[in-house]
């Protein structure tokens, strides 16, 4: 579904594209962090490129640990976006 409702947007079906079509909050934009799957790992340099935190971690949640794993790399960003701010 997402390839579609993408597409009908002129967004490519990445996880690097979908971060920059929202962009950087330091730009006038939505973002200050993202995660993407770490099968998507190659996508982090760009979007960094772009002003964006990102970090490459297990997205798949399957079970209660997984779900909690990613939640602690979501808020380690975001704790880690809040110190840099100062």
């Amino acid at each position: 579904m997402a390839d579609r409702v993408l597409a009908a947007i002129g967004v490519e079906t990445s996880a690097a594209a979908v971060a920059l079509h929202y962009g950087a909050r330091s730009a006038g934009r939505l973002l200050d962090g993202w995660l993407v799957d770490s099968s998507d790992a190659s996508a982090v340099e760009a979007v960094e490129a772009a002003g964006i935190a990102c970090r490459a971690v297990p997205l798949l949640m399957p079970d209660v640990p997984s779900a909690t794993a990613m939640a602690r790399s979501a808020l380690a960003l975001a704790a880690d976006l809040r110190t840099a701010r100062g």
